[in-house]
């Protein structure tokens, strides 16, 4: 597996048509974007071997953030993501009927969008609002020709990943509102079964002026095995408290002049 390829190149000012859906409770006009600036990319280029011990299909995703065609002032702001099948490893020179060859029947069900459909479906409005999909198949001159190419945008919202750092300087009152809005937030997000994997700060979207939080980050969204409720120790899986004997001193923060505070449970607050 190589995945240090980039198929998703020079994409810049490219515009990307989703087409109407009507399945309810999903009711998407149909809609063009622009993509301004390719944020990164994830391939998973496997070899024939991968391919038989049934590890496929070989592909890719990339991020990308876009605005809508059309009028240039307008300041929307969405996140796209293209999933590809891409050719087997050693066959990207291949003749097009031999790359042809490859192209999977059925695309897979990517998580990311089963996540952001159950979302819809239950109505939560803390994570990143579902602006539309799309799929279609590959022309005969792209990487596999019939193969899959999956399209999901879904809005921009305002704020930024919480900096740990910044948060770790606050004083206590400033901490602690955050994370009772994260408790709000979260405690809304657990009944919709999914969660970010890899779940930290950089998942936690915060927008200073208004005091908004999202959730975000279910690229590889995994399903909870069983129904979650609130524990204290969601706090610390996003790095909002830390062990007491183990703390995590973040850069710049002196803790000679934090005002942190230490519970009879052995947590730092």
């Amino acid at each position: 597996m190589d995945s240090s390829i980039e198929y998703l190149t020079d994409l810049e000012g490219t515009e990307v048509t989703f087409d109407a859906v009507a399945e309810p409770p999903f009711n998407f006009p149909a809609q063009k974007w622009i993509i301004l600036e390719k944020l990164g990319e994830e391939s998973n280029c496997l070899t024939k071997e991968d391919i038989a011990a049934e590890l496929g299909p070989s592909d890719t995703s990339g991020k990308f953030l876009c605005r809508p065609a059309g009028e240039e002032d307008d300041n929307r702001r969405a996140f796209l993501r293209i999933y590809q099948q891409v050719p087997i490893a050693g066959t990207a020179a291949k003749k097009a009927a031999i790359r042809a060859r490859q192209a999977v029947d059925t695309p897979p069900d990517h998580s990311e969008l089963i996540a952001f459909r159950t979302f819809m479906k239950l109505g939560c409005d803390v994570v990143p609002r579902l602006l539309g999909y799309q799929r279609r198949q590959q022309d005969h001159d792209e990487g596999v020709p019939g193969g899959y190419i999956t399209y999901i945008l879904w809005e921009k919202v305002a704020g930024e990943s919480l900096n740990l750092t910044e948060f770790w300087r606050l004083p206590f009152a400033d901490r602690q509102a955050i994370r009772d809005k994260f408790r709000e937030v979260y405690t809304r997000f657990l009944p919709c079964g999914y969660m970010p994997c890899m779940p930290g700060p950089s998942k936690i979207i915060y927008d200073k002026s208004s005091g908004q939080m999202h959730i975000c980050g279910f690229r590889l969204a995994a399903p909870f095995d069983e129904p979650q409720q609130w524990d204290d120790v969601d706090y610390f899986i996003y790095g909002l408290i830390q062990p007491s004997d183990n703390r995590f001193y973040w850069e710049g923060t002196p803790p000679e002049t934090a005002d942190w505070v230490e519970d009879v449970n052995g947590w730092t607050w």
